[in-house]
């Protein structure tokens, strides 16, 4: 589902320090620090740049910024994004969603109404990273936490390990992958006794049937 943005950061130059802590939670990287030129009076030797085609409205960096050197204005002309799932090849993006172990139909970004289909179809389409993944559907540009695990799954399962921001060492941006249930049955079905014994009162075993099944088709595909 295509997202509207319709308000930008806008850096205040006597307030900004340069600290970088907005850059760490902007999820599409919008932010950046450069010299201060001998124009732009204030603190510090650095200031914040916001790139207006990356930023989404997010206000993370809004939200962090201990000097309130950032606001948001609205846009004369608001731009929608989103990746087209007809782009790519409706099997394709169902092997993927299988190996992830989610439904390509599912929603997976509460915040913007995104589908396991867009997130994978924009990963087939060359998003590699998260920050890109946002970039291109607009997925995690609202609460930036609930869907990071769903497309992480997707970019894992597409063989793209997570890797940090290439602006920052930090993984400050977002939470990492968590266990889940899926992780722990193999093509197979391997690994459901263990499992089962552990926690007798959760129906582990219809569970795992299911995700055994969704495996094997992903299997079958491939033959």
């Amino acid at each position: 589902m295509a997202r509207t943005v319709t308000m930008l950061a806008e850096i205040i130059d006597a307030a900004c320090t340069g600290c970088d802590l907005c850059i760490k939670v902007c999820p599409t990287i919008a932010l950046s620090l450069r010299d201060r030129k001998p124009s732009e009076m204030g603190p510090g030797k650095r200031i914040a740049e916001v790139d207006p085609k990356a930023c989404y409205n997010v206000q993370n960096c809004v939200e962090i910024c201990p000097h309130d050197a950032i606001v948001m204005h609205e846009l004369e002309t608001p731009f929608t994004i989103g990746t087209d799932v007809s782009m790519v090849d409706a099997s394709a993006i169902e092997d993927l969603a299988a190996r992830a172990g989610l439904p390509s139909s599912a929603g997976i970004c509460v915040c913007t109404e995104t589908t396991v289909a867009e997130i994978a179809a924009s990963i087939l389409l060359g998003a590699d990273t998260p920050e890109k993944v946002s970039l291109a559907t607009g997925a995690r540009t609202g609460c930036t936490e609930i869907c990071a695990h769903g497309i992480l799954s997707l970019l894992a399962a597409a063989g793209h390990e997570r890797k940090a921001p290439t602006n920052t060492k930090s993984q400050f941006q977002m939470y990492e992958m968590c266990g889940s249930l899926w992780s722990n049955v193999g093509v197979d079905g391997a690994g459901a006794a263990a499992i089962i014994k552990d926690f007798p009162s959760y129906p582990v075993a219809l569970e795992l049937q299911e995700l055994h099944e969704l495996q094997t088709l992903k299997a079958n595909a491939k033959v």
